[in-house]
């Protein structure tokens, strides 16, 4: 059909509306999405999200919290509290009448999500969007590294299943957020402490996306090209590069030298992997790294899959001014 323009009308108009000017007519497509619900507000990209939906006007948005969180949700958010047990009965309750329900629990949780879905397909959900925000987590490789890429590819699995149902899902995939990683000691950079550690020879290629272009990628995928991102993984990637690089980056605009260290890959997946065996959660969290960095797992996004930052108008970003960004947050 020519001539189609996706936008968001206000919720009195149609669902499709016929106009004429003095040039041409248009058809606008109002968004299936009105009423979000959001799960992990408070967290590191929940928060960053909940602030993108409640910025758009064609959205009635709900914070779903855990009871015993002490975590504040912005005044004029709706919020509804849950048990921490998040029982498959109230979440039924809660989901209804709700058009998306947006995840961004902490990555150790997300195995908890299959009852999530359930709950969703039940109360006649339209499209659920997992906690994922991550790499390519359908290669069996990334799988086989840790329980979280292991538990976000399942999740990917059980949704593709429960389509036949009526549910409609969307996986963002966007490699890291340099600022994030920056401030929590992930790929190599250990900035308070002035060093860098570099996985084998630091060549491995990792996609970047900013927080914000995350947000924005899911926010415009809901509310203009719902069509193009239906039952799909959304692939965005401000820009790829490797820790060399980012290393040569962070030295040149921060104005000085990092001590480096250097770790194997294969040694450390051996020693983290028995450390988890053994009872250490936190070592998780390396694994997760090194399924960034070392290039070797699925987290150069442009190898993976087509990248959708044009389609969902993203506006572009530099490695520079990311990392500028980043080091000044650092420096708070």
């Amino acid at each position: 059909m020519e001539n189609i323009k996706h936008s968001s009308p206000p919720s009195s108009l149609p669902s499709l509306l016929i106009y004429s000017s003095s040039s041409q007519r248009s058809i606008i497509m109002a968004s299936p999405f009105k009423n979000i619900l959001l799960i992990g507000a408070s967290g590191s990209i929940g928060a960053i999200v909940l602030d993108a939906l409640v910025q758009e006007p064609t959205f009635n948005v709900t914070a779903l919290q855990r009871k015993s969180s002490k975590s504040k949700i912005p005044s004029g958010v709706n919020v509804v509290t849950i048990d921490d047990a998040y029982p498959s009965d109230v979440l039924e309750s809660i989901f209804r009448g709700q058009d998306a329900v947006i995840n961004c629990m902490t990555s150790l949780a997300v195995s908890d999500q299959i009852r999530f879905i359930d709950a969703a397909v039940a109360a006649k959900v339209k499209r659920y969007v997992p906690s994922e925000y991550g790499l390519n987590n359908n290669r069996p490789e990334a799988r086989a590294l840790n329980s979280v890429f292991h538990d976000k590819g399942e999740v990917q699995d059980y949704l593709r299943l429960r389509e036949k149902d009526g549910l409609e899902w969307m996986s963002i995939a966007c490699g890291m957020w340099l600022k994030w990683s920056a401030n929590h000691d992930f790929l190599g950079m250990h900035l308070k402490e002035k060093r860098f550690v570099i996985w084998d020879d630091g060549e491995g290629w990792f996609s970047c996306t900013t927080e914000e272009n995350t947000a924005l990628g899911l926010i415009n995928a809901l509310t203009k090209r719902w069509e193009e991102t239906k039952n799909q993984i959304v692939w965005l990637s401000d820009f790829a590069l490797t820790q060399n690089m980012l290393l040569a980056a962070l030295e040149r605009i921060g104005g000085e030298k990092l001590q480096i260290e250097r770790v194997i890959t294969s040694d450390l997946i051996k020693e983290k992997q028995a450390a988890v065996a053994q009872g250490d959660v936190l070592a998780t969290y390396a694994l997760i790294e090194t399924g960034f960095v070392s290039g070797k797992f699925g987290g150069h996004l442009e190898k993976e899959g087509k990248i959708m930052n044009e389609l969902l108008e993203l506006p572009p970003k530099s490695v520079d001014e990311v990392i500028k960004d980043a080091l000044e947050s650092v420096r708070v």
